[in-house]
């Protein structure tokens, strides 16, 4: 019997800065993530944070332009993140 699901997936977008062969600022997910960016957000759990509902896309971009934000903070440790990978520029 094939297992129900339990809670329905948000549809997100990343807001994060590109990183290569995995993720492109902007991007829209609907039912789940791939493979690799899971994976890449378990290696640095700061991608998931740049994941943001679309309803929240505007007031994750007002929190990036703070310096001191949570979300800007995570988001200068997904640069970090993306240079080891090669960033997309």
């Amino acid at each position: 019997m094939p297992e129900k699901k339990t809670k329905q997936e948000k549809t997100v977008m990343y807001v994060g800065p590109a990183i290569a062969g995995l993720v492109a600022y902007g991007t829209v997910f609907k039912n789940g993530l791939p493979g690799q960016l899971q994976q890449a957000a378990q290696e640095e759990p700061a991608l998931s944070r740049m994941l943001v509902e679309i309803g929240a896309v505007c007031e994750a971009r007002k929190e990036l332009q703070k310096e001191t934000s949570g979300l800007s903070i995570c988001y200068r440790k997904a640069e970090e993140y993306a240079k080891k990978r090669g960033a997309v520029k």
